[in-house]
């Protein structure tokens, strides 16, 4: 291997040993935020959460109109 590629390819494996081990602190830490996260993540879920109720408003409207529009008149005796 050339001089080059060696350097390359210890510079990738410390990068990655370092992008490894600042994932592993993270994840250890994760329960000890002060709630300051936790803002976030509920705004996520209540983006969510709107999303869901709208595309659930759309399929139920498309559903009742099609029934309506198959329910055929009523004709007078």
């Amino acid at each position: 291997m050339s001089e080059q590629m060696l350097v390359v390819a210890v510079w990738v494996h410390l990068s990655c040993a370092t992008a490894r081990s600042r994932l592993a602190l993270a994840w250890a830490q994760r329960r000890d935020d002060d709630g300051v996260d936790e803002a976030v993540t509920k705004m996520i879920w209540l983006a969510v959460g709107i999303v869901v109720a709208m595309a659930a408003t759309a399929f139920f409207t498309t559903k009742f109109n099609q029934a309506r529009d198959s329910v055929p008149d009523p004709v007078v005796p």
